[in-house]
């Protein structure tokens, strides 16, 4: 039997910097002291009904326990609305590819190199109730609606944590399993557009991160938009599966 808890991770500290480039979008730092984390870079492109995400994997240890499914990196998301609504903005749909240096492992029907096109493995949603916030883009198939593409790595379905970010960093055995080593960029088309990205996070002001299907959680809070100078944030809390 498994239950999830959302506990807040004390002792640790939450330093604040700039990112370093100036045209950069907003870039977020997850990372609640375990070993997991992930960068996330979010970017308004065009008239602003255009974000681009860029998700890396960069954790530096694999927590005990952990199985090979547990290490990859599956899913971030986001509120774009109201505390308590789904957002009024919403995803209508996108592409994901590798990142410029990132292929991918053990894919059973093609392996695939830096710049390509692996969105037949992920969906995206605008719908909470999985663990993630309302808006998300995932490996996993739980409310997620798939963006299409050719399939690469098992069944012609979602199948995460197959073909989840695997850090370059540290990592265990696949044991066999697909993953992409370990970064993705996603561009999703949104039904409005937003004018900055003060915008993206809403009134809720939080994102989140998953490892695994329901493996662990790390969600931290962004800026408010009166202060929404690009930082990279260090993230304080998780929210994790237990097994008993």
């Amino acid at each position: 039997m498994r239950t999830r808890t959302f506990s807040l991770i004390g002792g640790l500290s939450i330093p604040l910097m700039a990112c370093s480039a100036a045209n950069a979008g907003l870039v977020l730092i997850f990372d609640d002291g375990s070993g997991l984390s992930a960068e996330a870079e979010f970017t308004l492109l065009g008239a602003g009904d255009v974000l681009e995400i860029r998700l890396k994997n960069i954790s530096t240890s694999i927590p005990n326990g952990f199985g090979a499914s547990d290490q990859l990196l599956t899913g971030i998301s986001w509120d774009f609305g109201h505390i308590g609504f789904n957002g009024d903005v919403m995803i209508t749909g996108g592409t994901v590819a590798t990142g410029s240096s990132s292929s991918s492992i053990n894919f059973s029907i093609s392996n695939v190199g830096p710049n390509s096109d692996v969105s037949g493995e992920y969906g995206y949603g605008n719908m909470d109730g999985t663990g993630a916030l309302p808006n998300f883009v995932s490996g996993n198939a739980a409310q997620a609606i798939p963006f299409g593409g050719a399939n690469l790595d098992g069944p012609v379905v979602i199948n995460g944590p197959q073909a989840g970010l695997l850090s370059s960093l540290a990592s265990i055995s696949l044991g066999g399993l697909g993953a992409i080593q370990d970064e993705i960029i996603t561009t999703l088309s949104l039904s409005e557009a937003l004018i900055s990205e003060s915008e993206i996070f809403g009134l809720l002001g939080e994102a989140r991160v998953e490892f695994g299907s329901d493996a662990h959680f790390i969600q931290i809070p962004i800026p408010t938009p009166g202060s929404m100078a690009p930082l990279c944030l260090a993230g304080i809390f998780a929210w994790r599966r237990r097994r008993r």
